[in-house]
């Protein structure tokens, strides 16, 4: 087991290292950059692989990146969704140089109209093009949906018809987001429904393609179909379910990234909280605050 969030790379990859390891990550998740705006500052090769190295010297491992919040693979709209593909492409290329695991990506939505066997077709597409653009990059990792606006990926076998119609399904890997499980009625805070969840990721995409959790409790009610992140233990999850999914035998082994909201010092207070909530014989060793940034 890896805990880690989120972090952000304003100010440079030096500076995300620097948030990382004051959160006491293990491993971590970021964007390459602004993640609603199209323009971007290449990463080049050497500043990926120095970056990389510098993560593998401090034990913080795997690394993620998530592609922008502005694409939208799955849209009806050709012209928004080839610019879409098009940053997804370089996005990956990027990931790449930084010797990331993969990039994580939310599927989009198929707006009012459009249905999501449609979306599955473009997701398809998408990650046809990209892979094929990229031929040596790593990962993509498609993530599950709390439904909202019609967004693809919603549920579990959504995920696996994408991985079943593209060319490249050893290139897929899965995110599992809990509070997106949650909203979409998957009743992983109850005991019976984690291991009817648990049963059903291992029955459609398997358990040898999730490569990481998303860790958040909800804001909002079960079954909702609305995604609002929440502190760890204090949402509609809560404490107890929080403690059984980070317990459970077949995903203690997976690094697990908080997206929580809030400052830093929520980060911190979270890192704490997921900590407590971890039995003992499953909680890795936290990290010592370096003196550089006490």
């Amino acid at each position: 087991m890896r805990l880690g969030f989120h972090v952000s790379i304003a100010g440079g990859l030096d500076r995300c290292i620097q948030r990382a390891r004051i959160r006491r990550c293990t491993t971590l998740q970021m964007f390459t950059g602004a993640p609603v705006q199209w323009a971007r500052t290449e990463i080049s090769d050497a500043d990926g692989a120095a970056f990389a190295e510098r993560l593998a010297a401090l034990n913080i491992r795997p690394h993620f990146v998530h592609a922008k919040y502005l694409l939208n693979v799955s849209s009806p709209d050709p012209a928004l969704r080839l610019k879409s593909v098009e940053d997804l492409a370089i996005e990956l290329e990027m990931a790449r140089r930084l010797r990331a695991t993969g990039v994580v990506l939310h599927l989009g939505s198929v707006g009012a109209e459009g249905t999501i066997a449609e979306g599955i077709e473009r997701v398809a597409e998408a990650v046809n093009t990209v892979c094929e653009r990229v031929p040596e990059g790593p990962s993509l990792i498609l993530e599950n949906s709390a439904g909202q606006g019609n967004i693809v990926g919603a549920r579990f076998t959504d995920l696996r018809r994408i991985i079943d119609a593209t060319d490249f399904p050893e290139r897929i890997r899965i995110c599992v987001d809990t509070a997106h499980a949650f909203g979409a009625g998957y009743p992983l805070h109850t005991e019976a429904g984690l291991q009817a969840t648990v049963s059903e990721m291992a029955g459609t995409f398997g358990f040898d393609r999730l490569a990481l959790l998303h860790v958040n409790d909800s804001k909002v009610p079960f079954e909702s179909g609305r995604d609002r992140h929440w502190h760890i233990g204090r949402g509609e999850i809560g404490r107890e379910g929080m403690a059984r999914i980070v317990n459970h035998p077949r995903l203690t082994h997976l690094p697990f990234i908080m997206e929580t909201p809030g400052t830093e010092s929520d980060d911190i207070t979270n890192m704490r909280r997921i900590r407590r909530i971890i039995r003992r014989e499953n909680r890795p060793p936290l990290p010592p605050l370096p003196n550089d940034l006490r």
